[in-house]
């Protein structure tokens, strides 16, 4: 499953991250690491963007960019 289908409310566990995206050290930087949880918190009007829970911080990401993440549920 990917980061971006994840429903408000759900929690899940980051299994890997694409590493031929571009924003594969930026996700790293802001936390997006294998093993550590992530919830979902807010999805936009249109889908995008969605607001994500993270080592403490509230982080939005575009859903394409989000799609680039795979979770664990």
């Amino acid at each position: 499953m990917h980061l971006s289908q994840m429903k408000e409310n759900d929690t899940a566990v980051i299994k890997k991250i694409e590493q031929g995206s571009d924003f594969a050290r930026r996700f790293f930087d802001m936390g997006f690491v294998e093993g550590n949880k992530v919830k979902c918190l807010n999805i936009g009007l249109k889908g995008t963007p969605i607001a994500y829970l993270i080592c403490g911080s509230k982080i939005a990401l575009r859903k394409k960019d989000a799609s680039r993440i795979r979770v664990i549920m």
